[in-house]
């Protein structure tokens, strides 16, 4: 990861740019950062806010880095293992009372070892010297869609929704602060078809829509 200029001009120091300490090997097993997407986040702080950025890696590493300094090699603020397996598909974050909610594809470190189907995991960051990485919550369902969240005015009443792509095939809907299952994908002839890996659904006005192999399937929320 690396902060370019506004003439894309690529800088050597440290403060702009992040790689693992063993990013050579990552590289070389094709378990490197590229699976997602940085995150700039502003957790909440006495004062203010503690500007990081969150990069979650295919080596099933959290890491959270310093905004203003991404540390260079190995220079990340903390770095936990927090999946089981490697991360992929975009991460959707949202604002909790105390922090933010980072909401990802994929059976979390710490989720129960007796549920084999939590396919989604949702961490909770938290502002700090260094600054705090926990699960908050994992969702039982199959399959590999990426998860978006919405809310009523922006940071309300949040909902993690996340496609069961080539698993269950069907919509899950989470209360986004404690994992209660609202939606379950209707009954047993309601599985969606055609719904590929990393699917992302789109919220408009009072619908979700997810696009599958030659059709669009809409549901009212």
């Amino acid at each position: 990861m690396f902060r370019l200029a506004p003439d894309l001009h690529r800088s050597q120091d440290k403060r702009d740019f992040f790689a693992p300490s063993y990013w050579r090997e990552l590289d070389e097993t094709d378990a490197d950062l590229g699976g997602t997407n940085p995150i700039p986040l502003d957790l909440p702080a006495a004062g203010g806010t503690q500007k990081v950025v969150l990069a979650l890696g295919k080596d099933r590493h959290a890491y959270l880095l310093d905004r203003n300094d991404l540390g260079g090699i190995g220079g990340s603020l903390v770095a936990e293992i927090v999946a089981k397996n490697a991360i992929r598909t975009a991460p959707a974050a949202y604002p909790a009372a105390d922090g933010v909610f980072v909401a990802f594809q994929g059976a979390g470190a710490q989720c129960p070892k007796s549920a084999s189907d939590n396919d989604l995991t949702v961490l909770k960051l938290r502002a700090g010297a260094p600054p705090g990485i926990a699960t908050a919550w994992c969702g039982v369902l199959r399959g590999a869609g990426a998860p978006i969240v919405t809310t009523t005015d922006g940071h309300s009443d949040p909902i993690v929704w996340i496609v069961g792509a080539e698993g269950d095939n069907r919509l899950h809907g989470f209360k986004g602060d404690i994992g209660e299952p609202l939606f379950t994908g209707g009954g047993p002839a309601e599985a969606m078809a055609g719904v590929r890996r990393f699917q992302t659904l789109i919220a408009a006005e009072d619908r979700l829509y997810v696009a599958a192999d030659g059709r669009v399937y809409a549901f009212g929320f």
